[in-house]
């Protein structure tokens, strides 16, 4: 499955940086994904939810109704824990979570990992809500 423009009538996917520093463009809503930003971290967007596969993990859910993909794991949130509280706050609300992209083998093989350092609503986190 292909996420770039091309099939007629497809909007090409929005740009996850406007060329400096990795943030994005002012006014640019990101649409649910993994974004790789410009300063090497990377960016998750979705809407966040405890799923307990394989011990248990807190991931980013994206996927729309359109494409019929409702529900597919954004990315896991390899130091979930760390910020459990604030996820249970904010489960099934749309985040953005900042942080590294984590290569290598994985006990959780649900999606791609990130090892959080910000986490925050996409309603007050400014233009990328």
């Amino acid at each position: 499955m292909g996420c770039g423009a091309g099939a007629a009538g497809e909007s090409p996917a929005p740009s996850a940086t406007n060329g400096s520093g990795g943030e994005p463009a002012a006014g640019t809503k990101l649409a649910p994904g993994l974004y790789d930003l410009d300063d090497g971290t990377a960016r998750a967007i979705g809407a966040v939810e405890y799923r307990d596969l394989e011990g248990g993990f807190w991931a980013v859910i994206g996927g729309t109704k359109a494409e019929d993909d409702v529900g597919t794991v954004v990315a896991v949130i390899a130091n979930g824990d760390d910020f459990a509280q604030q996820f249970a706050e904010l489960d099934g609300l749309s985040v953005i979570v900042t942080g590294t992209r984590l290569e290598g083998a994985s006990t959780r093989m649900a999606g791609p990992e990130i090892q959080a350092s910000r986490v925050e609503a996409a309603s007050t986190a400014g233009p990328a809500e």
